[in-house]
């Protein structure tokens, strides 16, 4: 467990949360454009929308009162839903990390 803190890091992070903002807001365009008929419904863009209820989890689909009674706070819950998501993978990363050194710290000590 001590190695979980020092293998953190905050670039990764930064990047999974980067990366998954964009997603959010390309599958919320293609959400929106599907539900006013902006384009003519193809696969590509109703697999978008479909995605754009996975983006929304954590947060729209426990507090959905609380969350769309503001535009503003609508956004956020967005935002905090690319945070969990960047945590969640930046946490299986170093999970990975850590599994690794563990191993190789066995295999140091099993030789003679």
């Amino acid at each position: 467990m001590k190695y979980y803190i020092w293998h953190f890091s905050k670039y990764r992070f930064f990047k999974a949360f980067v990366a998954i903002g964009i997603l959010t807001t390309i599958c919320f365009f293609a959400f929106v454009s599907e539900d006013k008929n902006v384009f003519a419904p193809n696969f590509f863009l109703s697999s978008l929308s479909d995605l754009y209820s996975v983006f929304q989890f954590p947060t729209h689909t426990l507090l959905w009162g609380f969350f769309s009674s503001n535009n503003v706070l609508y956004f956020l819950g967005l935002v905090i839903n690319s945070l969990l998501f960047a945590f969640i993978i930046e946490i299986g990363f170093v999970s990975e990390i850590v599994y690794k050194i563990k191993r190789e710290e066995g295999k140091q000590e099993s030789k003679p």
